[in-house]
């Protein structure tokens, strides 16, 4: 038989450890979570990356316009989190003039010489474990940009 002074000290050693054990889980999902966004912000920036290297040589897809190709090529390495219902409203892509460095919009946009900027504005990604924190999502965006190299023959594809 235990002493009744050993029981107690047993008790509050299991009290403890609990307090203990739950910090240690909170903590650990909060750097899961971390993980998950500075994973999920570098997945999409290479995805971005990739659609503008695309985007300076001037290629299309089958049976894509040069804008719709773009947006595909972002799409298939973002890891997933772009789906292709979402490409096309998620991925922006806009040329410049070098020179002015305003807008340019329509055919010859895509013009070698021109800029261009690939970017996925206010991205959401929502926490894998919302126990720590909220489930709101956290917002970030993501933009890479070059200069379009000339089309073969001189001629820009059909956005």
């Amino acid at each position: 038989m235990m002493p009744r002074h050993a029981k107690g000290r047993r008790g509050a050693a299991i009290v403890e450890m609990s307090f203990v054990v739950i910090a240690l889980f909170g903590l650990l999902f909060l750097l899961i979570d971390l993980g998950w966004v500075i994973f999920a912000k570098a997945s999409i920036q290479h995805a971005v990356r990739e659609g503008c290297r695309f985007a300076v040589t001037s290629q299309t897809m089958t049976g894509m316009g040069h804008l719709a190709s773009i947006q595909d090529v972002v799409r298939q390495n973002s890891m997933g989190f772009i789906s292709p219902a979402q490409a096309s409203s998620v991925v922006q892509v806009r040329f410049y003039n070098p020179d002015t460095l305003q807008q340019v919009h329509g055919a010859g946009s895509n013009a070698g010489g021109n800029l261009v900027i690939v970017a996925v504005e206010n991205f959401e990604v929502r926490p894998l474990i919302p126990f720590v924190r909220s489930a709101d999502p956290i917002r970030f965006s993501v933009r890479a940009a070059d200069r379009m190299e000339a089309s073969p023959m001189g001629i820009p594809p059909n956005l």
